[in-house]
């Protein structure tokens, strides 16, 4: 896969509290943001996922004995 490489502007403070975070972490600077942007992006990904999932929702809603009843005939 192709890597790009961006510029992101912080201004010192911001700086300061990431380096001092991804020290702690024992990461360096660009690895601590590229995965933080990545965690967000997932985080993202699952909520608009969970949102689709509830409009979705027919409300039904089943005992666990229920579901280990279905699971068990369905093998």
């Amino acid at each position: 896969m192709a890597m790009c490489e961006i510029a992101v502007k912080f201004d010192e403070d911001e700086r300061a509290l990431i380096q001092s975070l991804a020290d702690t972490a024992g990461m360096s600077f660009p690895e601590f943001v590229k995965r933080a942007a990545l965690e967000k992006a997932e985080d993202m990904a699952d909520t608009e996922a969970y949102d689709e999932a509830l409009d979705a929702d027919d409300g039904i809603r089943y005992p666990m004995e229920e579901v280990v009843r279905m699971a068990a005939e369905a093998e």
